[in-house]
């Protein structure tokens, strides 16, 4: 008698635990990716990163994942010429029309970095780098590439006035330290003369990047001292409209500069302009 109470017991149970698994488990996430202008995104690509889910978007931008589990999710959603975007969303039974994602136009392509687990020094690691930009870049900024970089360790300057003074790095200088502006060679006759000028300006830079060791072997095998990169807007990634502007002046030399750069756009259309006057005389 015990026996047949317990099963009734359990076929009662099983329809029960039947019922509630469609509201834990057959919960809908769906959504709406947009551009900034509020247009449809077709084929953008759509990742729930947890579930390791991928979907796209149909042509009116919209994207629905089926069977999921009641929840917080991230989203990482993401489509060619538009910055990745990684957005919380939940996964709920009322989860009607769902949200609206924006994408951001960016004309610069993405790269995923990967880094090391363990916090290693400037000296302990294999591709030693260092960065100057911001605030410490405009303390530091001086009238050429050499005297702004010579307080940053191993980076001295060839001292040939307060005109053309080039970085030496690790004691290497000339053809051995490569010059480049975003990421590309800037070839100009500071290479082979050091009472040349460079022709990368350092007042209009975002941030300088020093790059010594393996890591100048990307940029060919004449670079054995190192690789000074310096960092504008001149490829804007977005079309927002900003800007910033220097004024100057030094009374060793009479120095005076004035600086300026600015962003701006229009849908797929990005405007850049930046430029500078320093006029200067000889140290007192």
């Amino acid at each position: 008698m015990k026996l047949s109470r317990l099963a009734l017991g359990l076929s009662l149970s099983a329809p029960a635990l039947l019922l509630a698994s469609p509201s834990v488990l057959a919960q809908t996430l769906s959504g709406t990716v947009t551009n900034a202008a509020g247009k449809p995104l077709a084929n953008a690509t759509v990742e729930i990163e947890a579930l390791k889910r991928v979907t796209s978007t149909n042509e009116l931008g919209e994207f629905t994942f089926s069977n999921v589990k009641e929840g917080d999710y991230t989203l990482h959603i993401f489509a060619s010429g538009f910055a990745h975007l990684h957005e919380h969303t939940q996964a709920q039974s009322d989860n009607a029309g769902g949200a609206n994602f924006v994408l951001a136009r960016s004309a610069i392509e993405v790269i995923d970095v990967h880094a090391t687990p363990m916090h290693l020094s400037v000296m302990e690691s294999a591709t030693p780098v260092s960065v100057l930009s911001g605030e410490t870049l405009r303390r530091q900024q001086a009238a050429t590439l050499g005297d702004t970089l010579e307080k940053l360790p191993g980076v001295q300057s060839n001292f040939h006035g307060n005109v053309a003074s080039t970085p030496i790095i690790r004691g290497l200088s000339g053809p051995r330290v490569l010059i480049t502006q975003n990421g590309l060679d800037v070839s100009d006759v500071s290479r082979v003369g050091p009472d040349h000028s460079v022709a990368s300006e350092a007042s209009t830079a975002k941030q300088i990047e020093v790059l010594r060791g393996p890591a100048t072997l990307f940029f060919g095998s004449g670079a054995i001292g190192g690789v000074v990169n310096v960092v504008d807007q001149r490829v804007p990634a977005s079309t927002e409209t900003r800007g910033e502007f220097v004024l100057e002046t030094q009374t060793v030399n009479d120095q005076k500069l004035g600086t300026f750069n600015v962003t701006t756009g229009v849908d797929n259309i990005a405007f850049y302009a930046d430029g500078f006057y320093r006029d200067s005389n000889d140290y007192e």
